[in-house]
Parts: structure tokens; sequence; C-alpha cells
């Protein structure tokens, strides 16, 4: 579904990185190719979705303008920032591995960072 050609993509790009650092080419170019073909799944899954009144699979919010799409954004990330990641980095910590507790408490603030770019453009539409 969704949720696993978008990570597909995600992966595949990670892997096209590090090949490229290891010099195969060959191998960084075809993990890119194939990584826009998982796009083109994803965003057909979501196309589905979205024609059969689902929201996004990741808020629940409905994703119909480019308004219901940042407000979507928003949650999500705002989800993440007051409780995934702090979540994650509380287990992390409890669990004796606080270079990963950092790292989670690290990646709430960059999402917090990008719920707030979000609210600000919807703001700036709705003024």
């Amino acid at each position: 579904g969704f949720a696993g050609e978008a990570q597909a993509n995600r992966r595949y790009l990670y892997f096209a990185e590090k090949a490229d650092l290891e010099g195969a080419v060959d191998v960084a170019n075809l993990f890119r190719s194939i990584s826009n073909g998982e796009t083109k799944h994803a965003f057909g899954h979501f196309d589905r979705l979205r024609n059969h009144g689902e929201g996004d699979p990741a808020t629940g919010f409905p994703v119909g303008n480019a308004k219901e799409m940042l407000a979507s954004a928003i949650a999500g990330e705002t989800y993440e920032y007051t409780e995934m990641y702090p979540g994650f980095a509380a287990t992390a910590r409890d669990e004796g591995f606080d270079e990963i507790g950092e790292w989670m408490e690290v990646m709430a603030k960059a999402e917090r960072v990008h719920a707030q770019r979000f609210q600000k453009l919807l703001d700036s539409l709705d003024a």
C-alpha cells in the first residue's frame, strides 16, 4: 500500500546515496530510477484513497485542496514533535540508549520547525 511504497522510495534514495559514496554509479542510478517508480506507486495508492473519500493516511485529515493539505501536514508534524519523538526519546533513554534519545530530541525540534513553517504559510493564506 501507500506506506510501503513511500518507504521503499526513501530507502532506495538512501541506498543510491550510499552507493554513490562507494563509487557504484550504476547501482546508485538503478536505485534512483526504481525509487521514482515507487513514488508513482505511492501516489497511485494515495489518489485511490482520496477518490474513495479517505483522508491523509497518516492523519485522517481531508486533503482536497492546498489549505487542507497544509492542515494535515501541521497535524502530522505536531504529533511527531509533541508525542512520537518525545516518546521514542524517553524509551531510548530508559533503555540506556542516550545517543538515540538525543537524536530523537533533535528530530522533535526539527518537526516543530516544520509545523511552524506550514502554519505560517496557512496563516498567510487565511489573512
